[in-house]
């Protein structure tokens, strides 16, 4: 009976110490930085100034990536060991694929893929909340994805500004033919009167939810403890 009542001590400490080590990033997520910013789509590269669009026309691009990338609010968190994560929503999602993220360096080129997460999706309005790393605020990505039904890439970019900060979009002037028709699918800003936040706070929910687990856990080792007393005591 003293054995089991060991053993059951033991396992009681061990469901604490797992219980604590599974939720101290939760811990470490409510106690980060957590600042609103804004996206800034741009159908021009901030940096080189240029169009990397085969549409080729900065009057219905901007429009068109401005309905591709959101100008809602973005959401950006520094976690305890300083990374850099920024939210941000995207739109017409069933009619696009194959989206990818990419780091510009200081010249304007491709430096690596950014990877992302899907954090949220609203089918009710054909957009998705999406998570990415980057190495500070002010990095410049260059964002294509395929226009399913322009049949060809779509390219433009996305940086980030604090939250209501007057920002200066690049702009450029193309001599070269250009195919209106190609970039009308996508060529409204209807998205500028969207104010839904980009992420969703989930930090408390699941603050909660590791605090009842824990607390579970050690109600439940407090009950098989006390019947094992009890059991030890009535055997004597």
């Amino acid at each position: 009976m003293r054995l089991r009542l060991l053993k059951a001590t033991l396992t009681l400490g061990l469901c604490i110490v797992l219980t604590g080590a599974l939720f101290a990033p939760l811990n470490a997520a409510v106690a980060a930085e957590e600042q609103s910013l804004q996206a800034v789509p741009s159908y021009v590269n901030p940096i080189t100034g240029q169009i990397e669009d085969q549409g080729n026309n900065p009057g219905l691009g901007q429009g068109m990536v401005e309905n591709l990338i959101l100008k809602t609010p973005a959401t950006l968190l520094i976690d305890a060991e300083g990374t850099v994560f920024i939210t941000f929503r995207v739109g017409l999602v069933e009619e696009s694929k194959d989206f990818r993220i990419e780091l510009l360096d200081e010249n304007g080129a491709v430096k690596k893929a950014v990877p992302y997460n899907i954090v949220a999706e609203q089918p009710d309005k054909n957009t998705q909340d999406l998570q990415i790393s980057v190495p500070s605020v002010d990095s410049i990505l260059r964002v294509s994805l395929v226009s399913i039904p322009m049949g060809r890439e779509v390219v433009g970019f996305l940086q980030f500004a604090p939250e209501g900060e007057a920002v200066e979009i690049p702009v450029a002037e193309i001599d070269n033919e250009v195919n209106d028709e190609a970039l009308s699918i996508y060529a409204n800003t209807g998205n500028d009167g969207v104010t839904g936040v980009a992420d969703e706070d989930r930090g408390p929910l699941l603050t909660f939810l590791g605090i009842a687990g824990a607390i579970l856990f050690f109600i439940v080792g407090i009950a098989i403890i006390a019947t094992l007393r009890k059991k030890q005591k009535s055997q004597q």
